[in-house]
């Protein structure tokens, strides 16, 4: 089948429920020499096949501009999309549209566009989506959803496009449209726009979405980030959700979300969850507390008004390794055994 074909014949929207889980790290992992098997008799197997037969349906991969340390790069990340496509499961790309880590703290340009005006900024915004939208084809892969940024809720690519001054959110309402663009950019005439996604880190701030609205910037699915110990109880979660579908009258989708299975560490690395003040009552840092928290997310999700809940996606659930913060968010032990998940 030709590239072209694949392209036309694509579904390009996420599935009606999202079984999720950012894998992101998976080959760095993989390269430390980590492995993982389904129980821990059995032998070792590969992770994707391992998750998509427990029910994982969607991959949320991240990419980076130029990154340092060579990890995320759009080559790399192809070649991790291609592996997810091979193995069954749907692709949602993650263009942090920098360096390094996007978050609220963070939205660095990569350096190569440090110091544009806004209209170059954005050129260069509208050329690499479409050329990691290339690259991805070029390998047969069509993501069903793509982020514009990650976690914008304070803009992105700082200091242009912030969200504190009219200019600026201006601003970011123009490169949010380059981003589009160069989507639209690399599909064939005759070709569907993958799903657009807007990801904002607090599900209870609605000034960027509310810019987005008198601004015309269109888009599909809004997806939020969900952490207890910073975003609150379940019964907020739940309240935010339904606000947003019903202001916005848009898919909503947790497009991050994890919790402890232990408050051990097993490197010199202190996790970044490791206090009983950070769990929630009733949700103990054990894998049926992981597991009862992921079941009651779910639920939120599934019952937001108007069928307007897209799902769930699992933030890094196998980030092992030394020098990892993250090792007791997984659905695997720290042996590597599938414990958690779907």
């Amino acid at each position: 089948m030709s590239v072209l074909s694949i392209l036309l014949a694509a579904a390009v929207s996420l599935p009606p429920a999202v079984v999720g889980a950012d894998l992101s790290s998976l080959p760095r992992v993989e390269a430390a020499g980590a492995v993982f098997r389904e129980h821990a008799d059995a032998a070792p197997a590969d992770l994707l096949t391992l998750l998509r037969a427990r029910g994982l349906n969607t991959v949320r991969l991240r990419v980076w501009h130029t990154p340092p340390d060579g990890t995320c790069t759009t080559a790399a990340t192809t070649a991790l999309a291609a592996r997810a496509q091979a193995a069954g499961l749907a692709v949602l790309l993650d263009l942090h549209y920098s360096d390094t880590w996007a978050d609220p703290g963070h939205q660095a340009p990569p350096r190569a566009w440090q110091g544009l005006p806004v209209g170059a900024l954005a050129d260069s915004v509208r050329a690499y989506t479409a050329g990691v939208m290339r690259a991805l084809a070029a390998r047969g892969v069509v993501p069903t959803c793509v982020q514009l940024g990650n976690e914008i809720t304070g803009g992105l690519l700082w200091d242009t496009g912030r969200t504190d001054t009219e200019a600026h959110r201006d601003n970011l309402a123009l490169l949010l449209r380059a981003g589009m663009a160069g989507m639209d950019d690399s599909l064939p005439p005759g070709a569907a726009r993958p799903e657009v996604m807007i990801h904002i880190d607090n599900a209870g701030d609605r000034r960027l979405l509310d810019g987005l609205a008198r601004r015309g910037v269109l888009y599909d699915v809004i997806g939020v980030s969900y952490y207890p110990w910073w975003h609150g109880p379940l019964d907020k979660l739940e309240a935010n959700l339904r606000d947003l579908a019903t202001r916005y009258g848009k898919g909503v989708l947790v497009v991050e979300t994890a919790y402890p299975w232990t408050l051990r560490w097993f490197d010199t690395t202190h996790n970044l969850v490791g206090q009983e003040s950070q769990l929630l009552d009733g949700y103990p840092a054990t894998f049926e507390g992981q597991a009862r928290f992921l079941a009651e997310v779910t639920r939120i999700v599934r019952e937001v008004p108007g069928g307007l809940g897209r799902g769930v996606v699992w933030w890094e659930p196998a980030w092992l390794g030394p020098g990892s913060a993250w090792e007791n968010m997984g659905w695997v032990d720290e042996r590597g055994v599938l414990r958690g998940g779907p």
